[in-house]
């Protein structure tokens, strides 16, 4: 009896550890169009097809010059122009699945909206990218874009957002920076505000 019950609490136990606080934004448009970013829809929603074709990604991937708010018009742009040449059907948002190299067009079943549950990075730590959280919190940090030479030089978003997350964390671990409980990444400049939720 006594060893159903250490089971039965080793069970409860882990139960509460893995219970993870969900954390919710409201995401940013571009040119009228929902994005997420490390993070998906509340509303229910279909997928109707990818944003972009292989010669459209390609692109995105060779041209290193333009800004990731302009990027992010581009993506947009390549997706209406799949809607006009019949490749998918009108979309209302777009999730970006950036580790996969992959935006999925999606059509919410009723009406549109911008409010999101993040992802937690990893399943380490909320990042907050082309969203605001809907919590109240505080900034402990600001730091500029900090990521690896061989991130900046992949032509990959997500290799610099991985590099500096990572990076971020590790200062975290050796208290070059305050304790935080998320992450708020500009789509400006890629730089971070370092937040703890009040």
């Amino acid at each position: 009896m006594k060893k159903l019950y250490f089971i039965l609490l080793g069970f409860g136990l882990f139960a509460f550890k893995s219970d993870k606080t969900k954390h919710f934004a409201t995401v940013e448009e571009v040119d009228d169009f929902p994005i997420f970013v490390f993070s998906k829809p509340v509303a229910d929603y279909n997928i109707v097809g990818k944003a972009l074709s292989f010669n459209d990604a390609f692109k995105l991937i060779a041209d290193q010059k333009s800004t990731i708010r302009k990027k992010t018009k581009m993506v947009v742009d390549f997706a209406l122009n799949r809607v006009k040449n019949g490749k998918i059907p009108q979309f209302d948002a777009l999730i970006f699945e950036l580790d996969r190299d992959k935006v999925h067009a999606v059509k919410f079943k009723s009406e549109v909206s911008l409010k999101a549950e993040i992802i937690d990075y990893n399943e380490e730590i909320p990042v907050f990218f082309f969203c605001e959280p809907n919590e109240k919190y505080s900034v402990v940090a600001t730091m500029e874009a900090d990521y690896s030479i061989k991130a900046a030089n992949s032509g990959f978003l997500y290799d610099k957002i991985n590099s500096m997350i990572n990076r971020t964390l590790r200062k975290r671990e050796n208290k070059e920076v305050k304790n935080f409980d998320a992450i708020i990444i500009s789509p400006n400049d890629l730089s971070e505000k370092l937040i703890v939720f009040e």
